[in-house]
């Protein structure tokens, strides 16, 4: 088990795909290229040696660079001109061997993705251990389940916990099976079938990829965007969990509800001309970049599908899709981790949630008892018309259900009643909750450890 790293803040994510960042990706990219080909035997070893000492964005100049790209409106032209100019002797001749610009460019946001999405693993990991102690602590706390956005039956809180668990472990499993895809080099040079480097080309390609910790494209066809918009689409699901989740709190917080409150201390302000009330500070935001984040999902489609062997427009689409993509899921993840650490239940409102509906939720226990004696289709009707009988003349539900003609004489009403306790039909809701405080606990030890002792390289490994 590596040490555990906390997760950076959002703004550091966001800096990983700045301008500066990004730039130095491609550098980093062409420096591993030099390094590869000349173990290969491709270029120069000295050549490879002094492309590597000189591949930094502070030798080669940020403003020159910008400068020459207004200049060029070609990126990686620009920047292999200024490194090739910055290396001694001629070691700039071999700069950019074979490779094209998306070579660089996509490679370089592979590498910057695969940092980000360590980060967001650690996040996942955070949001698991909170939902583990809800599901833990509440696993008997009784509330209302609302289907269709009315009372249904009662189940515990700590049972909504452990359907929120399940479906980030699903989450988890997606990105594990799709990491091996999406973080992959591509390297194949003008359309992806190596015609300047030869035969030495497929090793080239694996050997590059490997240095950079990554997997590699048998076919590293310019055309292949799929990978980046399966990512996009993870991080839409992912988000729309989030939004639910978020969602269903927000609305728990409303004054008719008041089950929950964001607990986020005497000196937050709720409304700037109502003193009374106290808003929602991080639910909101939830999901306000939930739907920010599942809107660059049509984007992510339309940039799979470039033209022929390669379409420039698809390529600043994409480039603007991850630069934007990534730090706005791990922004969500960070929020979703703040809004569940802020989450206070109020258990007085909880309870008068579960009265006001009182023996009718518990209806579905009363049929299930009388079906082995009437049949459930003639139980079902029984419980419905008194139901309906107690609600225009507010009589006693059991007694009503007792006197039944189908009922009377058959069913004991004391039968019925104890049937009809809310509190005790709460089905396996415990177990189920408890069910998923193990699963979800390993699964976020797992992410750490994974994510902590991952190939990434910089600050944020």
């Amino acid at each position: 088990m590596t040490e555990n790293v906390p997760p950076p803040a959002p703004a550091e994510i966001a800096a990983l795909f700045s301008r500066q960042s990004v730039w130095q990706s491609w550098l980093d990219v062409e420096s591993a290229l030099a390094a590869t080909q000349a173990e290969l035997g491709m270029i120069p070893a000295e050549a490879a040696r002094e492309i590597a000492a000189r591949a930094r964005l502070e030798t080669i100049g940020e403003a020159a660079l910008a400068a020459d790209i207004a200049k060029t409106r070609a990126p990686v032209v620009s920047l292999v001109r200024l490194l090739s100019r910055a290396c001694a002797g001629e070691a700039g001749g071999f700069v950019h061997w074979g490779a094209t610009t998306q070579n660089v460019v996509q490679t370089g946001r592979v590498l910057l993705m695969r940092r980000a999405h360590a980060a967001l693993m650690r996040r996942l990991a955070a949001i698991l251990d909170r939902l583990a102690g809800f599901a833990e602590a509440e696993a008997g706390t009784v509330t209302v389940a609302r289907t269709n956005i009315r009372h249904a039956l009662p189940i515990t809180f700590g049972f909504k916990a452990g359907g929120w668990i399940e479906e980030f472990l699903r989450h988890e499993e997606r990105f594990r099976e799709a990491a091996p895809r999406v973080f992959r080099a591509q390297w194949g040079g003008a359309v992806g079938a190596m015609h300047a480097v030869g035969e030495a080309g497929p090793e080239l390609n694996r050997r590059l990829a490997a240095r950079l910790g990554l997997g590699w494209h048998e076919i590293p066809s310019r055309a292949g965007l799929d990978t980046f918009a399966e990512y996009v689409l993870l991080l839409g699901m992912f988000a729309a969990t989030c939004g639910k989740i978020a969602r269903d709190l927000y609305v728990m917080m409303s004054d008719e509800f008041g089950e929950v409150i964001e607990d986020l201390g005497e000196e937050v302000i709720g409304s700037s001309t109502m003193p009374h009330k106290v808003n929602s500070k991080i639910a909101v935001h939830v999901i306000a970049l939930s739907a920010r984040v599942r809107a660059q999902v049509p984007l992510a489609l339309e940039a799979m599908q470039p033209s022929f062997e390669g379409d420039g427009a698809n390529n600043q689409m994409l480039s603007a899709l991850i630069d934007q993509a990534c730090p706005l899921a791990y922004e969500l993840a960070a929020q979703m981790d703040e809004l569940l650490a802020a989450i206070r239940l109020r258990p007085a409102a909880i309870g008068r949630n579960l009265a006001m509906s009182g023996a009718f939720m518990a209806s579905e226990n009363a049929m299930m008892a009388l079906a082995p004696l009437l049949g459930r289709t003639v139980a079902h009707d029984i419980v419905h018309h008194a139901i309906a009988e107690a609600v225009e003349t507010g009589g006693d539900l059991a007694t009503l259900i007792a006197a039944a003609p189908d009922a009377a004489g058959r069913v004991d009403a004391a039968m019925v009643r104890d049937a009809l306790d809310p509190s005790s039909y709460i089905g396996q809701s415990v177990a189920l909750a408890r069910g998923m405080v193990g699963p979800a606990r390993a699964a976020a030890a797992r992410l750490r450890d994974r994510a902590n002792g991952s190939a990434s390289t910089g600050p944020l490994a």
